[in-house]
């Protein structure tokens, strides 16, 4: 997505207002810094969990531990 709204932005086919109403992103700030990092050669990341909370479930520990 984040690649795509780049291009799309890039290409002329829209205002940064028009890319983050169309990929739902929430702020311009964000496709802004997306626009630096594609123009500089960096890399997209991505999280990878989808908004699902890393750790899921602990395990009881004693006080010694």
């Amino acid at each position: 997505m984040k690649l795509s709204a780049v291009k799309d932005y890039l290409a002329g086919m829209g205002s940064q207002d028009d890319i983050c109403m169309k990929y739902g992103i929430r702020s311009k700030s964000k496709l802004q810094k997306w626009i630096n990092q594609y123009n500089s050669n960096e890399e997209f990341k991505t999280s990878g969990t989808r908004g699902a909370p890393i750790m899921t479930k602990g395990r009881k520990t004693t006080y010694e531990e």
